[in-house]
């Protein structure tokens, strides 16, 4: 687990700096932005809503675990695409990076990365979500 936080904290960092390093951004860059490709979403990512008690189901915990080995993998291959990406390419990228994660996780059966990051902030710290991440498999 401490591996996946750390990758997925590394590639938050190098966001922001790739964010922030091109603070001047040439009228060619935005015009190539503009005639890209946008990307689409393959599968519907259903609107998450948090529950009212903090509490998973085994099933979600299974998914979570699953999500979250996933996107570390995904976040590894991005990030080397990002950095051999151009300056003018890399918020495309980037973008088309969120994409992916919200992709990713819908796919698992999780509702978007939005799922993955609630799991992630609210309900596993909670003690008595503890018996389904240890059941699967996630380790402390």
């Amino acid at each position: 687990m401490s591996k996946r936080i750390l990758a997925i904290s590394i590639l938050a960092i190098a966001s922001f700096f790739v964010a922030c390093e091109d603070e001047q951004v040439t009228p060619q860059v935005v015009q190539n932005q503009a005639i890209a490709p946008k990307s689409v979403p393959i599968v519907q990512v259903d609107p998450f809503t948090a529950p009212a008690e903090p509490v998973v189901t085994a099933e979600q915990a299974k998914r979570y675990v699953k999500a979250s080995a996933a996107l570390v993998e995904l976040g590894v291959t991005w990030s080397k695409k990002i950095e051999e990406a151009s300056e003018g390419e890399k918020v495309q990228i980037l973008d088309a990076y969120n994409v992916a994660r919200d992709q990713l996780c819908a796919r698992i059966g999780l509702a978007g990365i939005a799922e993955y990051n609630w799991i992630t902030e609210v309900a596993l710290p909670n003690p008595r979500n503890i018996p389904f991440f240890e059941a699967a498999g996630l380790k402390r």
